[in-house]
């Protein structure tokens, strides 16, 4: 039986969240009549993956799949996190104190039609445009992935682009969550324990945190 926050979990209740997990997917997806080879297409996994993850033989995967499954099937995203093994403080709702990361800065400009967000040696494009100058920007861990050199980039959607150094690393059941240096403020990052070892992820490495310019929640700071 493993452990976490206090919490038993045997292998027969992990077995049950499994296999509900990969009906909610099947049933979802024939519900909106996409078939099994172009919805693995569409997120980006072997087929023959996915069947095998529908029929409960193979664990969920990585977090940032997961949230692209719950959004093409309009699937509840906290209940789909949960089912994946997710840990509690990971799978956050929009309310500000959920929220992990908190980046400050100030308005800078424009780009195009996104605003730029000036955070110490970083340039932060957002989508919203802040009434206030002085404000700051929030993340959740699930919004942020990380490469570990910058040759992934171009392969993704994300807007930005930050250079760090991992601090920290702590396993949180199949999830960790990593800490990253970016200079004047840091990133907490949840990544899966395949994506740990894949990427040989290890504090004191450099990485490459990447997020959407939709992602980040905005608050003003005091005395702005």
């Amino acid at each position: 039986m493993n452990k976490l926050d206090g919490e038993i979990l045997n292998k027969e209740d992990e077995d049950k969240e499994r296999n509900k997990f990969g009906q909610i997917i099947r049933e979802a997806r024939k519900k909106r009549n996409i078939g099994l080879r172009e919805f693995a297409r569409q997120v980006k996994i072997d087929y023959s993956r996915l069947s095998r993850i529908e029929r409960g033989e193979r664990p969920p995967p990585d977090l940032e799949t997961v949230l692209k499954m719950s959004e093409l099937l309009k699937i509840d995203r906290n209940e789909l996190l949960r089912l994946a093994g997710v840990p509690k403080e990971v799978i956050s709702n929009v309310e500000e104190e959920n929220i992990e990361n908190w980046i400050p800065g100030r308005v800078c400009g424009k780009q195009g039609k996104l605003t730029l967000i000036k955070s110490g040696d970083w340039k932060i494009k957002i989508v919203k445009e802040p009434e206030k100058k002085h404000i700051s920007l929030g993340l959740r861990p699930e919004d942020i992935t990380l490469f570990a050199s910058n040759n992934s980039f171009s392969d993704t959607s994300a807007r930005n682009q930050l250079k760090g150094k991992i601090k920290e690393i702590v396993p949180r059941k199949n999830y960790n969550w990593i800490k990253v240096d970016c200079g004047n403020f840091d990133l907490t990052v949840a990544i899966t324990d395949i994506s740990l070892c894949k990427l040989n992820l290890y504090p004191g490495k450099v990485v490459f945190a990447t997020f959407k310019a939709t992602a980040p929640k905005i608050k003003e700071r005091p005395n702005s």
